[in-house]
């Protein structure tokens, strides 16, 4: 229940989950978009369990779409897919952060508002029986922030083991490293800085699994040809390499 207990307090930390009321109706149907429907038999009990839409904080743009399928699981790395035309009560933090529809499944759609400025942080809401599920996500900029993403270094460009396969940075601000993927395994991660007309970068580790000891923390980073080419930076040599890897990062 941990999940559910963080997500909460998020929540109350935000002054409230609030739905908002600015959706219309679905038009010619009668049916609210923010309404399952599907109930009863159609929307299994699995029990006391931890509900969600994602593990991770999400990072979108205005007018970006997300759609919402429910999880629930009992153990770290768990998915388990729950049936999303049972997705109920949906709402959204702050008010008119993001609008709902419904696809012909019954699959809800949320749309991030157009006008909603980068940095904003939004709470995408719903239920599953009585089950409340809260989804964050951060509103960022692809043109402020390109850096936003997966990115993986080519096994064929470093020393022997030591590729990183994913590094990811979100639209606010936190990234991680994590040379060899394993369900929501990461090896460290922490928070980033990253200047778009002076191209310097910088990033600080705040907590991690292996945190290797020839980390350098700051220089540069050029986007060319879809790929990140970090001047100065070195996220490190992973255990049982010989040397850090400095090549290119690609998606």
């Amino acid at each position: 229940m941990k999940i559910q207990t963080a997500i909460a307090s998020l929540c109350l930390a935000l002054a409230g989950c609030q739905s908002s009321d600015s959706e219309t109706e679905l038009a010619g149907t009668g049916l609210d978009p923010r309404k399952a429907p599907l109930s009863g038999e159609a929307c299994p009990d699995v029990g006391d369990k931890a509900f969600f839409f994602w593990m991770e904080t999400r990072s979108a743009e205005p007018g970006e779409k997300i759609s919402l399928t429910p999880y629930w699981t009992d153990m770290p790395g768990g998915y388990n897919h729950l049936p999303p035309a049972c997705l109920d009560d949906l709402g959204v933090t702050p008010e008119g952060a993001a609008t709902f529809e419904r696809l012909e499944d019954g699959r809800a759609v949320a749309t991030i508002s157009p006008e909603i400025s980068p940095g904003t942080m939004v709470l995408l809401e719903g239920s599953y029986r009585e089950h409340r599920l809260i989804g964050r996500v951060d509103v960022f900029s692809a043109d402020a922030n390109p850096l936003v993403g997966t990115w993986r270094q080519r096994e064929e460009d470093c020393p022997n083991g030591s590729p990183i396969r994913e590094l990811v940075f979100a639209g606010g601000g936190e990234f991680s490293v994590t040379w060899t993927p394993f369900e929501v395994y990461k090896d460290y991660w922490g928070v980033y800085e990253y200047d778009a007309a002076s191209n310097a970068f910088r990033f600080a580790v705040e907590g991690g699994n292996q945190i290797p000891d020839d980390i350098h923390e700051q220089g540069s980073v050029v986007i060319e040809d879809g790929e990140l080419d970090f001047g100065g930076v070195v996220f490190g040599t992973p255990e049982g390499a010989d040397a850090p890897c400095t090549a290119n990062f690609v998606n």
